[in-house]
């Protein structure tokens, strides 16, 4: 399995303390070449000068260097006459100001349901649209000014997934057949009735969970026989324990699932113990498990069940050692596999609109070295401020549990895309795009998760590295006065209020 964690009320949640992070900076370097033009008008050449022109090389045509980034920002490479060669100062396109209107809001409708209209473009609606879906993507229907370009979509809501319906419970999955740019991670939202449990399995992949309610019972073994069993309750995280299996307690138990493969449903990544057993002759079964009479094993399911109802309740929450089976390789202490997240401290954020509580595998939580994450609760109309993770190319999954948001992804080139949240959607922003992520309720707090294929939580702060750039750098940069720059955070501000 992987990481659990589940979800309480707000005065429940916490988190441990912020390290400060160091980044590794990738430089390539861009050469320009300015070729000088031959005037219309020189003198005469001699005979000789003529025989040695007339013998050079011709000049090397060369391309102009990120052509892709030129197109998407609207350029339109052309051929040049001579006299359009001129070397001019180099100048930038600034605001003269920023106005409501063009402040970049979620547009506003008169009409009950968002149109295709913004600042005079678009036009309405002639057909009839899903209009509840259109509430709840405003910025896909009339995005942003600021946004262009070409970035796919980064969205998915559990709501649009396949469910299955099981004998004790219910999952449904995002995978990257789902979700294309989510290669390096995938979720799944599992619940149980009461006293039913999910399967003895195990991934080749690691896996990490939060419990989104309910309470549940986990027993696993390592590779040495090492045993243990813990009853879990939010919030919590459960991270990769190697075989496993995990059952409901009192009214049921729901799971969020993240594992680290998009293509989670491809073969050889998930391990049923019965579907082993049924694949394998039952000669060989009653042998390796020392049963004489191969009649007893007649019974075996020949399709996993998944998920399945007990047929005996279990001892209640909080009594798991009556029903542990002694090992004579010894136990596990479950803090190796078990994070609880009410016993953290929330790390307050400087910029004074929430807080984060991280685990990972380098400050608190060692055995989560595949998986890094944060929970993250914003106030109302909070911002978590621009950033950008740069993690090995991982990905950065962000799961919305209660509230509702927006964030925009920038991925160079001058190309954005924003888009909205609410609880259940999930979203990932490659390594490296920059990114927010903004509580849009003016009443109701915002508290989502972030998940990082990585052993340590990293983020880049936009605002403490300009605050610890030379000022007058960053005020002819953004034509700004060197008062505003001097009042930049130098500390992370994490989330603004």
């Amino acid at each position: 399995m992987g990481a659990l964690t589940s979800l309480a009320p707000a005065a429940q949640l916490s988190h441990p303390s912020y390290l400060p992070l160091v980044m590794h900076s990738h430089w390539s370097i861009l050469l320009f070449f300015i070729f000088a033009v031959q005037p219309a008008y020189t003198s005469p050449l001699s005979e000789a000068e003529q025989a040695r022109e007339d013998e050079a090389p011709a000049p090397v045509v060369r391309s102009p260097l990120h052509l892709a980034c030129r197109r998407e920002s609207g350029y339109q490479p052309r051929h040049l006459r001579p006299e359009e060669f001129v070397v001019a100062p180099v100048t930038m396109d600034k605001r003269d100001g920023v106005t409501a209107p063009d402040a970049g809001q979620m547009a506003t409708f008169t009409a009950g349901y968002p149109e295709p209209t913004r600042l005079g473009t678009g036009f309405k609606f002639l057909s009839n649209s899903n209009h509840e879906l259109d509430k709840q993507n405003v910025d896909n229907v009339a995005p942003p000014t600021t946004d262009q370009g070409s970035i796919v979509n980064l969205k998915w809501s559990m709501s649009l997934s396949h469910t299955r319906l099981l004998n004790g419970g219910w999952v449904r999955e995002q995978t990257v057949t789902d979700l294309p740019p989510s290669k390096d991670f995938s979720a799944a939202e599992i619940a149980m009735a009461p006293n039913a449990y999910r399967e003895l399995h195990w991934h080749r992949v690691a896996e990490w969970g939060y419990v989104l309610g309910g309470n549940g019972r986990l027993t696993a073994i390592d590779e040495e026989g090492k045993s243990f069993i813990s009853d879990i309750r939010g919030p919590t995280n459960i991270s990769d324990p190697d075989i496993y299996y995990i059952r409901a307690l009192g009214d049921g138990l729901e799971l969020l699932l993240v594992f680290t493969d998009g293509d989670f449903d491809a073969l050889g990544t998930t391990f049923m113990l019965s579907d082993w057993f049924a694949r394998t002759p039952l000669e060989v079964l009653a042998k390796n498990l020392g049963i004489d009479d191969i009649n007893i094993l007649s019974k075996i399911p020949q399709k996993d069940p998944y998920i399945l109802p007990s047929t005996k309740a279990p001892p209640p929450l909080g009594h798991a050692d009556e029903e542990a089976v002694p090992s004579p390789q010894g136990t596990i202490d479950p803090s190796h596999y078990i994070f609880r997240l009410a016993d953290q401290n929330e790390t307050v954020a400087p910029g004074g609109g929430g807080w984060l509580k991280i685990q990972d595998s380098v400050i608190n939580f060692p055995v989560s070295k595949l998986v890094a994450s944060a929970l993250v609760y914003v106030e109302p109309n909070g911002l978590r401020e621009m950033h950008w993770h740069n993690d090995d190319g991982a990905f950065t999954l962000y799961d919305a549990l209660f509230g509702t948001a927006r964030a925009t992804a920038f991925g160079g080139c001058s190309s954005s895309r924003t888009f909205d949240f609410q609880p259940g959607d999930t979203a990932v922003f490659p390594a490296s795009y920059g990114h927010y992520v903004e509580n849009t309720s003016p009443t109701e707090p915002l508290v989502y998760l972030e998940m990082f294929k990585a052993p340590k939580f990293i983020d880049f702060s936009a605002t403490q590295w300009l605050a610890l750039t030379p000022p007058q750098i960053v005020a002819d940069l953004l034509n700004i006065t060197l008062e505003v720059v001097e009042g930049f955070m130098n500390v992370k501000p994490l989330v603004i209020a």
